[in-house]
C-alpha cells in the first residue's frame, strides 16, 4: 500500500471518529442531557461550539480526500486530533458519569434519613426510585432513549420533597381531610417547583414531577390528557401509587401484592396510564418484592444511624 492511499485511510479513519464524537456529542448533550450538565446559555453555547468542531473537522478531512498531496501531509495530523478528541469527550463522559453517581448516593441518603423520622413516609421515595427504574428497565428501547436514567431517579427521590412545606399534622391526619387540607396537600408538586426552581438545570425533573399527580382521563390537576402527560411523570404516577398502596401509614393499613395490582387495574385509563399499568403488572411479583425488600434494608440502617 503506498504512502497516499494510506493517508487516505487514516483520513477516512479520522471522518469516522468524529462522526461518532458528534453523534455522541448529540445524544448524550442535546438529546439526553443530564440534570448536572451546564444549563441556559452556557449549555447552549458549548454545544454549539463542540458541534461546529466536529462538523468543520469532517468538512476539512473530506475535502483534503480530493488532493492526494494534501491529504498525505495533513492526514496523521487531522487523525491525531479526531483521536484526541475522542478521548477528552469519552474522559468528560465519564467524569460527569462519576460525578452523577456520587450526587446519586448524597441525594438517596439524605431523602433516606429526611423520611426515617416520619413514620408515614420511612423510605417511600426510596421506594418510588425502585419501582421507577424497574419500570423504566421493561420499556420498549424507542421509549427507554427517550429519557436519561439518571435525571428520573433525581425526579422520583424528589417527588415528594415539597411537602416539606405542609404541616406534619395535616400529612399524618387520620381522619378525613378537609376540602382546604386537601387542596394544601394538592400543591405540593408546585411547592416542589418553587424549591429547586433556582436550579436550571433542574428545569425538565421539576416539570416531570409537577405533572405526576395527573390522570389520564383529563380530570388531573393541571387537566392534561394522556400523552400530554410527560411520559416520565406517567411512570411515576404508577411508582407512587403501588408504593403508596403497599406501604403502612399511620391512617390505613399496606395492601398485599395481588390487592395493588389489582387497585392499579382498576384505574388504569382513568388515573393511570392503561399501557403502564399493563406493563407494570407483567413484571415478575419477585423484581417488585426485591424493590421494597431494599428499601426496607436501607432503612433500618438510616433509622439506626449506620450508614455503613
Amino acid at each position: 500500500m503506498d504512502s497516499i492511499a494510506f493517508s487516505e485511510y487514516m483520513l477516512i479513519v479520522g471522518i469516522i471518529i468524529m462522526i461518532a464524537n458528534m453523534l455522541a456529542t448529540f445524544f448524550l448533550l442535546l438529546y439526553r442531557p443530564n440534570a448536572l450538565y451546564l444549563s441556559g446559555k452556557v449549555k447552549i453555547l458549548s454545544n454549539i461550539f463542540l458541534i461546529i468542531v466536529e462538523i468543520s473537522f469532517i468538512a476539512v478531512s473530506v475535502f483534503f480526500l480530493n488532493y492526494e498531496q494534501t491529504a498525505a501531509i495533513y492526514a496523521f495530523p487531522l487523525l491525531c486530533i479526531a483521536i484526541t478528541f475522542y478521548i477528552m469527550l469519552a474522559w468528560g463522559f465519564i467524569q460527569m458519569k462519576g460525578i452523577s453517581a456520587l450526587s446519586m448516593e448524597i441525594l438517596e441518603r439524605l431523602v433516606g434519613v429526611i423520611e426515617a423520622g416520619d413514620e408515614n413516609l420511612d423510605g417511600h421515595s426510596l421506594h418510588v426510585q425502585n419501582l421507577t427504574m424497574l419500570i423504566y428497565d421493561y420499556l420498549p428501547l424507542s421509549e427507554r432513549i427517550k429519557l436519561n436514567p439518571m435525571n428520573l431517579q433525581y425526579a422520583s427521590l424528589l417527588l415528594d420533597i415539597g411537602k416539606l412545606g405542609i404541616p406534619r399534622s395535616i400529612i399524618n391526619k387520620k381522619g378525613k381531610l378537609l376540602p382546604e387540607e386537601r387542596e394544601l396537600i394538592q400543591k405540593h408538586p408546585e411547592i416542589c417547583m418553587e424549591i429547586l426552581s433556582s436550579i436550571p438545570s433542574l428545569k425538565t425533573i421539576t416539570f416531570w414531577i409537577k405533572y405526576h399527580h395527573e390522570r389520564v382521563d383529563g380530570t388531573g390537576y393541571y387537566h392534561l390528557k394522556g400523552e400530554e402527560i410527560p411520559l416520565a411523570s406517567r411512570i411515576l404516577a404508577i411508582a407512587d401509587t403501588y408504593s403508596a398502596i403497599t406501604m403502612d401509614r399511620s391512617y390505613r393499613p399496606s395492601l398485599p401484592y395481588e390487592n395493588a395490582i389489582s387497585e392499579l387495574r382498576l384505574v388504569a385509563g382513568k388515573q393511570l396510564d392503561g399501557e403502564l399499568v399493563e406493563l407494570f403488572c407483567s413484571i415478575p411479583k419477585s423484581k417488585i418484592t426485591v424493590c421494597m425488600n431494599d428499601v426496607r434494608n436501607r432503612m433500618k440502617k438510616y433509622q439506626s444511624g449506620t450508614f455503613r
